[in-house]
């Protein structure tokens, strides 16, 4: 143990160093108070450490109720999320490529101490007065809670840095910041060297997170089958002071084989959502009023090959920074589907906020409905006889009130019927939103009259039909709706023998007798005329 001469000379420089250690944790966002008391004789530090001590991290998601004072390197209590999966990395302050750490058991060595804070930043963190760089690091990654603990670490000056690549999600890195091992504090109870070996930290990261999905709510969803609309859910990152929000971008991802995205400047059919943007702040479902079109932009430019943009300009994100950390940002992407299939459509997005990039996506499956159209052969084995020529239609009926009403028609591809034109009765209608709908046969074969009836496809009663993501099974009748006709019953016509033939022939020889009377009554007429 060193004898110090002076003990006023050390108290103070001991104060100077606490102050300094104290100060560098609040920059680095901890809580606690500002300064320490001054303490004893450095000569007070434990002789039963043998010269080591520990440092023990505990990562936090930035909040707005967390990371506002300064740490005091005791086990605190602080609100929030712990962050699991972030590396740190732990390097001593030396003073020679042999790796000599700063003597902590010396007034000169805190004075060094002090000297290298006082000239040290942030923003170029390897960077010391001359005669001092950095040593040979070590990392922990947390885990458990958020905890990364450097074990039995001499005593000495140490720079702690967050390493890239980040963990997924946070923003920015922590700012670093520099910690002494052992560290000053103020008078506590239990510790009356006043020193702690075991230091604890607390740094905050801004996170961000990124969902997608399908607008399932939109009034024509299911009516206009061919356009899916999508929503692009961005977090604000609640950030640490001192950071500030530098990027905020959204990339919306298609595969244009099987989506198109709706030009900015169409108009999407009624009930399908358009184009949108909105920002919330922390807590809030209601969109903030105060911002503007002109503090972003889309850009489409990239469109043809399958990528709109959203992009937040300078204002955009100064706003965002003063009203939304902690909310979120919503991007409506309207796309139409370019060839109606059974199969799932995938829509991707990448969020760059900052310095952090997700990925999120969506799907969209679709099934078909195959429907068999036939007339029963009556006879002593009755058969199903295919028949084509009829058509049929299908409604939504999110009325919900099993009548094919017209403003739940169903457009795929711009079609709203469909026919059955092959010669074995069957129709297959693809690209259809899985869900519950109304078959109805809109017009029936030549010679045959379309179904009605409670149990029969009427327009007043239609067929109710459930489709699936996926093809169409008719033997487990997935996808599948039989549809019977009936020919037009004949009325009745005049016998072609029996009692029609003599009734007929008695009229015609009654006619033929009259008609011969009537010229025998002339004949007389006219012999009588000419005896006078």
């Amino acid at each position: 143990m060193t004898t110090i001469s002076t003990h006023s000379r050390t108290r103070r420089a001991v104060a100077a160093a606490a102050a300094l250690a104290v100060g560098l944790l609040g920059a680095a966002g901890l809580a606690g108070s500002a300064s320490a008391a001054p303490i004893g004789g450095v000569g007070n530090i434990d002789a039963a450490q043998d010269g080591h001590g520990s440092l023990v991290i505990t990562k936090y998601e930035k909040s707005a109720t967390n990371g506002a004072t300064a740490g005091d390197g005791t086990p605190t209590t602080v609100s929030g999320t712990t962050i699991d999966g972030v590396t740190f990395s732990l390097t001593p302050v030396v003073t020679d490529p042999a790796g000599t750490r700063l003597d902590l058991l010396t007034d000169a060595g805190w004075q060094a101490a002090g000297a290298i804070e006082a000239a040290w930043s942030a923003s170029a963190p390897t960077t010391f007065i001359a005669g001092y760089t950095t040593g040979t690091a070590t990392t922990q990654t947390t885990a458990g809670g958020g905890i990364a603990t450097f074990a039995n670490l001499p005593f000495g000056l140490y720079l702690v840095q967050e390493t890239t690549p980040l963990a997924e999600g946070i923003t920015d890195p922590a700012q670093p910041f520099l910690v002494t091992i052992p560290f000053p504090t103020a008078t506590l109870a239990g510790n009356t060297n006043e020193w702690l070996y075991t230091v604890n930290v607390y740094p905050k990261n801004a996170v961000t997170d990124l969902t997608k999905q399908v607008i399932t709510t939109d009034a024509a969803f299911y009516t206009e089958a061919s356009y899916v609309s999508w929503t692009v859910a961005a977090a604000v990152p609640q950030l640490p002071a001192g950071q500030d929000l530098t990027q905020f971008r959204l990339e919306d991802t298609i595969d244009t084989a099987d989506l198109a995205f709706v030009p900015v400047a169409t108009a999407t059919p009624t009930g399908v959502s358009g184009y949108a943007v909105r920002a919330y702040a922390a807590g809030s479902s209601t969109p903030l009023a105060g911002l503007t079109s002109s503090m972003y932009s889309i850009d489409e430019s990239a469109a043809a090959t399958g990528t709109v943009q959203l992009v937040f300009n300078a204002t955009g994100l100064a706003y965002l920074q003063a009203n939304a950390q902690g909310g979120s940002v919503q991007f409506d992407v309207p796309t139409e589907v370019v060839t109606p299939g059974i199969k799932t459509l995938v829509n991707d997005v990448t969020s760059y906020i900052n310095s952090s990039t997700l990925d999120a996506d969506a799907e969209q499956p679709f099934g078909e409905l195959l429907i068999f159209k036939y007339a029963t052969t009556s006879g002593a084995t009755p058969t199903q006889t295919p028949l084509s020529g009829a058509k049929f239609r299908l409604y939504s009926d999110t009325s919900g009130d099993g009548v094919a009403d017209a403003g739940e028609l169903v457009t795929i591809d711009g079609e709203t019927e469909w026919e059955v034109t092959n010669v074995d009765g069957e129709l297959t209608i693809q690209g259809i939103k899985p869900g519950d709908y109304l078959l109805v046969e809109s017009a029936a074969p030549a010679g045959y009259r379309t179904p009605s009836g409670a149990s029969l496809g009427s327009v007043d009663n239609p067929y109710d039909v459930t489709v699936v993501e996926g093809a169409a099974d008719s033997a487990t009748a997935v996808n599948y709706q039989a549809v019977e006709n009936y020919q037009v019953a004949p009325w009745e016509l005049p016998f072609t023998g029996g009692n029609g033939v003599v009734t007929f022939s008695l009229v015609g020889a009654g006619l033929m007798a009259l008609a011969l009377g009537f010229a025998f009554v002339a004949f007389r007429r006219r012999k009588q005329a000419e005896q006078h």
